[in-house]
């Protein structure tokens, strides 16, 4: 089932004032469609435990985007369909190929 997503503002922290929290857009091609992510970087993370964390960094795949960009919401966010990515092989592909290019371990699919 298609969903509408609004785009998050690019190239700009909209993390708390106390630590770093960025999610840049990217768009894969796979087999002919094309594949929206969010690399998410986040910086200076303490944890429950009181554990700390420099950096970390996942790719969120929110799907194919099969309406790019058509219209804007209140807020003024950019708007797409998205079609949701269920096969198994295809995450399997999709998160090799994201993980090769980016270097990044943390593949999530919404």
């Amino acid at each position: 089932m298609k969903y509408v997503y609004g785009h998050l503002p690019q190239n700009e922290d909209i993390g708390f004032v106390e630590r770093s929290y960025s999610a840049t857009e990217g768009l894969l091609e796979y087999q002919g469609r094309n594949v929206l992510y969010l690399q998410v970087d986040a910086s200076d993370v303490t944890f429950c435990d009181r554990s700390y964390a420099a950096h970390l960094a996942s790719i969120n795949v929110k799907g194919y985007a099969t309406r790019w960009k058509y219209g804007t919401n209140e807020r003024g966010e950019a708007l797409s369909e998205i079609e949701p990515i269920n096969e198994e092989e295809e995450k399997r592909a999709i998160t090799e190929l994201l993980r090769s290019s980016h270097n990044i371990s943390a593949v999530n699919f919404f």
